[in-house]
């Protein structure tokens, strides 16, 4: 299943998996006398994880910041893509049925903890590089509980656990280990195979089955009955953000006033190459 990072609500959608949506490559003056890109330009998001297979890169072009909105990012399928570890080079192949992406199909490349790769990409003769180094994974991750009751609602309005209130109290706290403040996400996911939908999905059905929360420096989360989607068994997945990722997901914050080129760790293109590692805990809804 291909990750999906998160990344700041007002940022430019440098660090996502998902299309750029628009890439300003000059500072714009009070009048808004905006600079159209450079049409050699591309982006490459390129996104690694400490014992998973590769399958999250994908190279687009851009499109600028007054374009109309139902303009898509042109998608680039015919880019290469290698990764190099230990000068042992790894080519990467376009993915069937998803245009701009790109995923490593042979079963001999592991992401090992402390691992530096680079990137190259190369598109239309014009090679972009990157360099990351895979982090170790977070430290003494716990949960409060093992298990969460999933809300009742009973005729005539109100629920089990202590009416609205405690519905929304509901929850399960994950804690780690953090004295130096580092940048960690989860991701939850329901592992069973046909699961049972929650009464609260279908009250609440904006929220995804899968639960990305936004990284944080703290040493804790909780995860809310109202955002869980199903009953059965999920797994919590705590990543270590490393420190190039922190260092571009701290830099995205702008005023909207100030737009400025976005972050990019990418030579000679636009982007970013980073990687993660994770540790897991698990819990059931009942």
């Amino acid at each position: 299943m291909q990750q999906r990072i998160p990344t700041r609500p007002k940022a430019l959608l440098m660090l996502g998996l998902a299309p750029l949506l628009s890439l300003m490559v000059a500072a714009c003056e009070s009048d808004l006398d905006f600079i159209a890109p450079d049409p050699d330009v591309f982006v490459v998001q390129a996104f690694l994880f400490a014992d998973e297979p590769v399958t999250a890169v994908t190279v687009t072009g851009v499109l600028p910041i007054d374009a109309d909105s139902t303009e898509v990012t042109p998608v680039i399928s015919d880019a290469s893509i290698t990764l190099i570890r230990d000068g042992v080079r790894f080519e990467l192949v376009a993915t069937s049925g998803e245009p701009g992406h790109y995923n490593y199909p042979g079963s001999d490349l592991l992401i090992g903890l402390g691992d530096v790769f680079q990137l190259e990409a190369i598109v239309d003769g014009k090679m972009a590089t990157a360099e990351t180094v895979v982090p170790l994974p977070p430290v003494g991750l716990a949960l409060s509980d093992d298990s969460l009751e999933a809300p009742v609602f009973q005729p005539g309005g109100g629920g089990r656990g202590g009416g609205g209130g405690g519905i929304l109290a509901a929850g399960i706290t994950a804690k780690w280990s953090n004295a130096s403040r580092q940048l960690h996400f989860m991701v939850i996911d329901n592992l069973e195979v046909s699961p049972e939908i929650l009464p609260t999905t279908e009250i609440f059905s904006r929220f995804a089955a899968r639960i990305v929360q936004q990284p944080t420096a703290a040493d804790s989360s909780v995860v809310r009955i109202l955002t869980l989607t199903h009953y059965g068994q999920h797994r919590l997945k705590l990543y270590r953000v490393n420190d190039e990722y922190a260092d571009l997901y701290e830099g995205l914050e702008q005023d909207s006033r100030d737009l400025n080129e976005p972050p990019s760790n990418i030579h000679g293109a636009l982007g970013v190459f980073s990687a993660f590692s994770a540790d897991s805990a698990f819990f059931r809804v009942h």
